[in-house]
């Protein structure tokens, strides 16, 4: 059984103050009467309290009218259940920052990119779309089927973001065919063989051990691909055997025009200004080594022994000897030194001076590809005289490879048969008045024949023509 509690001395108050609540308080059963007292004590401060004890009075009182339900007394108000919801509140606020955080910090949904190339367009595109991914397409030449995509970017297995975009490259078909093989072919065979097919045929003559007529050479080489109106150059036998130019510098002028004469050779004489005793061979053009067609004509720089005056130009043929001699005055020019540049550097040097280098690769422990040596070595000199250039092989030369013969060849035909010879071209422009020579290697240095380590420059001299 409930024990009563004695009232506190301000519940009593007000109950006196309010006889009617006072009285229905007083028929409460014991543990009602406790539960109000344990409400009243539960609240904050004296305010707190104050309004409770007001409370309680206001509910332990009758109704004031006659239309109010008269019912028993109630007992105190159930614990406030506010902080619950605020609570609830609080949680919900929490969970929803979360969720928010997480889907911000996914960032756009990826994709892979799958690989399409080798497909149709139209199944490459259907692939990319299905990977939620758009489709850019270009078209271009290539060695696929019409309509077949050959490339694509970003490749396949990429990561991308959901709707980027694919470039993917579409073959408009096959544009370049393969270039025949013609060599060893009569020259008009060969020719039509190409004219069918759809390129331009050039033919250049030179001198050979193959029969009259025979291609020997093609440019491009067999089974390149090149598209229709390419110009194939054909190199086609004279049937002639070539002459392999002697070296004849240091040699008296008649010892050298005999040498050449008994190799079927001419001989174009020119006296320059030299220190060496006069009638002696400084220069000669094209250098030993180069194979010649039987009946060229040798040019060869005499030396006057003097260093200024005037100019006597001879020319000896095989059968009569004309000279003719023609007084002007010589025009002499400075000899760079180029000894410790770079081949590249010096050639052009010289070449940009009006001086016609000739080059020999030599072995030194200097670096490969320099200048050890160079004759002569200073003073002056007519413009168009020959400067004798020795190049480094390096410690350790390349294996070597043979020069071949690009001399009336087109510049790029030029270039690249030397890069197939596993050499590398350097291309000098030299003025010429004749205008067949335009756009075509005049010379060659080292001369067409010569070994040396591969890798190494070969300068070729390309005709500019200057009216």
């Amino acid at each position: 059984m409930a024990t009563r509690r004695e009232l506190p001395p301000d519940v009593a108050a007000a109950l006196d103050r309010y006889p009617a609540a006072r009285d229905r308080f007083a028929a409460m059963p014991v543990q009602g009467q406790n539960d109000w007292l344990a409400w009243i004590d539960r609240s904050r401060g004296q305010r707190g309290r104050a309004r409770r004890i007001d409370e309680a009075i206001r509910r332990l009182s009758p109704p004031t009218t006659v239309q109010e339900e008269i019912v028993e007394p109630a007992g105190p108000p159930a614990p406030s259940r506010a902080w619950w919801v605020w609570l609830l509140l609080l949680l919900l606020l929490v969970v929803a920052g979360l969720l928010l955080w997480y889907f911000l910090s996914r960032g756009p949904a990826k994709t892979t990119v799958p690989a399409v190339v080798g497909l149709r367009s139209s199944d490459a595109a259907a692939r990319l779309h299905a990977a939620h991914l758009n489709d850019s397409p270009t078209t271009g030449a290539s060695t696929k089927p019409a309509g077949v995509v050959f490339a694509q970017q970003p490749g396949a297995g990429t990561q991308l973001n959901q709707n980027q975009t694919v470039t993917i490259s579409i073959s408009s078909g096959r544009t370049g065919r393969p270039v025949p093989n013609v060599t060893g072919l009569p020259e008009a065979q060969a020719t039509t063989q190409l004219t069918a097919r759809g390129f331009k045929v050039q033919i250049r003559h030179h001198a050979g051990t193959r029969p009259k007529g025979l291609v020997f050479a093609q440019q491009p080489v067999a089974g390149l691909t090149a598209v229709k109106g390419t110009t194939v150059t054909l190199n086609v036998s004279t049937g002639i055997q070539p002459v392999t130019v002697p070296s004849v510098v240091g040699q008296t002028q008649g010892a050298a025009v005999t040498q050449l004469t008994k190799l079927g050779l001419k001989s174009q004489l020119k006296n320059v200004a030299s220190a060496q005793p006069a009638g002696r061979v400084v220069a000669q053009k094209p250098p030993s080594g180069t194979k010649v067609n039987k009946g060229s004509t040798i040019a060869l720089n005499v030396s006057s022994g003097t260093s200024s005056g005037t100019t006597t130009v001879q020319t000896t043929k095989t059968t009569t000897t004309t000279t003719t001699t023609t007084a002007t005055t010589a025009t002499r020019a400075p000899v760079p030194s180029v000894v410790g540049l770079a081949i590249t550097s010096g050639l052009r040097r010289l070449n940009a001076a009006g001086f016609n280098p000739t080059v020999s690769y030599v072995s030194s422990t200097q670096p490969e590809g320099q200048i050890v040596r160079q004759n002569p070595t200073s003073g002056s000199a007519s413009p168009g005289s020959v400067v004798a250039v020795a190049i480094s092989t390096g410690p350790n030369p390349a294996q070597a490879a043979t020069v071949p013969d690009v001399v009336g060849q087109d510049q790029t035909s030029a270039s690249n048969a030397i890069t197939q010879a596993g050499l590398k071209p350097l291309v000098l422009l030299r003025k010429t008045k004749d205008q067949t020579q335009n756009g075509n290697v005049i010379d060659e240095q080292p001369a067409a024949g010569t070994s040396i380590p591969g890798g190494s420059y070969v300068a070729i001299f390309v005709g500019q023509f200057s009216g």
